[in-house]
């Protein structure tokens, strides 16, 4: 009578060892995907961080007299290259004053609305599966100070 409880013991092991790796087969590629999915956002972020502290440091560069356009969009992308690690050709500057992209930041007035924008294509700027598969994708930030 020992040997058939015991028997059947071990059989029952046997089969819950299989079972679980039937659900290990079927859990783990979701959760690795669901990991993959929490870095990639994960990388979003960062991109974000740095292009917010960019633009930021792009407007109050281009509120104070003196500066110009065209130093402030080379002191935003320069910056972004160097936080991000993209080729200086994927960063798009755009500085508007008063909502118009054509006037220069030095010829503004005091009270005048200066918006530095710069964007990024995610592409370019992101690592991983997930930066090829939304390829269309572009990451942007603006900031809005007033000239003084």
């Amino acid at each position: 009578m020992s040997d058939v409880s015991t028997e059947s013991v071990g059989n029952r092991k046997a089969r819950r060892h299989g079972a679980a790796a039937v659900e290990f087969a079927v859990i783990a590629p979701l959760f690795l995907l669901m990991l993959a999915g929490i870095i990639e956002f994960g990388q979003v972020f960062r991109i974000e961080h740095a292009l917010s502290t960019a633009s930021r440091r792009g407007a109050r560069a281009a509120m104070l007299m003196g500066a110009d356009s065209k130093t402030v969009k080379k002191d935003v992308s320069d910056l972004v290259v160097s936080l991000i690690g993209v080729e200086p050709e994927d960063v798009t500057v755009v500085v508007a004053v008063e909502g118009k992209e054509t006037t220069d930041v030095s010829d503004a007035d005091q009270g005048d609305e200066i918006l530095v924008t710069v964007s990024v294509p995610y592409s370019e700027a992101g690592l991983g599966f997930f930066a090829t598969f939304f390829s269309d994708a572009t990451l942007s930030s603006n900031c809005l100070f007033e000239h003084e």
